[in-house]
């Protein structure tokens, strides 16, 4: 009975803690469970390679709990960042960047995770990315944007080593000429 009372009395208070933690700390809760898989699957992988090559240690599972931390404060971050007001209305500068910050933010978070799997595998040679993938990743890693190649353009018949006659054909490929 003491519980179901305690229950009835901290629910209003439990309620006003919720609407304040997600109007000040955060509130993208659709993002969290893919994170949460991505740090998974990176755990995973990192113990699976770290058995296999016996080199299972708790002090590495430290580096977990630091990734977590600085996870949640990168969050509230952006959160704070996406959700501060300006005299009672959003600010507009933010509004203009804020949407493409905070994605990129969570795509560098989930990258991050990809790479460190990839890298995971990679060291019992089990790799599972194509190249070109992890290079594009690689690089937002380091840079914080993906270069965009252009393509080889075609070569010009005389840079592919052709020579037209007067004709138009290529030493001699026209029977006719």
């Amino acid at each position: 009975m003491r519980l179901l009372t305690l229950l009835l009395v901290l629910t209003p208070f439990l309620s006003e803690v919720g609407q304040v933690f997600n109007k000040y700390v955060f509130s993208d809760w659709d993002f969290v469970p893919f994170l949460a898989v991505a740090i998974t699957i990176d755990t995973l992988t990192g113990v699976y390679v770290n058995a296999k090559l016996g080199r299972i240690h708790s002090f590495r599972m430290r580096s977990l709990f630091e990734k977590l931390q600085m996870y949640v404060v990168g969050l509230i971050i952006i959160h704070g960042l996406a959700s501060h007001l300006v005299d009672g209305s959003p600010n507009q500068l933010v509004q203009l960047i804020v949407p493409f910050g905070k994605g990129a933010f969570y795509f560098y978070m989930l990258a991050c995770e990809a790479i460190s799997v990839e890298e995971n595998l990679q060291r019992i040679g089990k790799g599972y990315l194509p190249k070109w993938i992890k290079t594009k990743l690689m690089d937002y890693k380091e840079t914080g944007r993906v270069e965009q190649r252009t393509p080889p353009q075609p070569a010009t018949p005389s840079e592919a080593g052709y020579a037209y006659t007067e004709a138009g054909c290529a030493d001699g490929d026209c029977a006719d000429h």
